[in-house]
């Protein structure tokens, strides 16, 4: 698996199973990086922190704007994530829907691949 084209690529779909595995392991990530830097007072520390931290959400929101592709939607609909409550709901619908069969404006269905 290529990191860059799994995480930091903004074209193409992604359905349902790899979003959601991708998805834990940020939250997992994230919780990890956050609870290891949550005590440290150091400016280098705390610059690694907004570095790594900056690298996750970039992932987090190329995976959201693929797997919304995936439904043939535009990505700019992830912005409803910002939105109390219905951005929590959105998340879920993200995670449940099932994405476009066949061909959709974003591309091949990567089930058929």
């Amino acid at each position: 698996m290529d990191i860059q084209k799994m995480f930091f690529n903004f074209e193409g779909r992604l359905n349902r199973q790899p979003y959601i595995q991708c998805m834990l392991g940020i939250w997992v990530l994230s919780s990890v990086v956050g609870w290891m830097f949550s005590s440290s007072t150091s400016f280098l520390i705390s610059l690694l922190f907004g570095i790594i931290s900056l690298a996750i959400a970039a992932s987090a929101i190329s995976l959201g704007v693929r797997r919304l592709h995936d439904l043939d939607k535009s990505g700019w609909w992830l912005l409803i994530g910002v939105i109390p409550l219905i951005g929590f709901l959105f998340q879920i619908y993200l995670l449940a829907a099932k994405g476009t069969d066949g061909v959709n404006t974003y591309g091949y269905d990567p089930l058929d691949e």
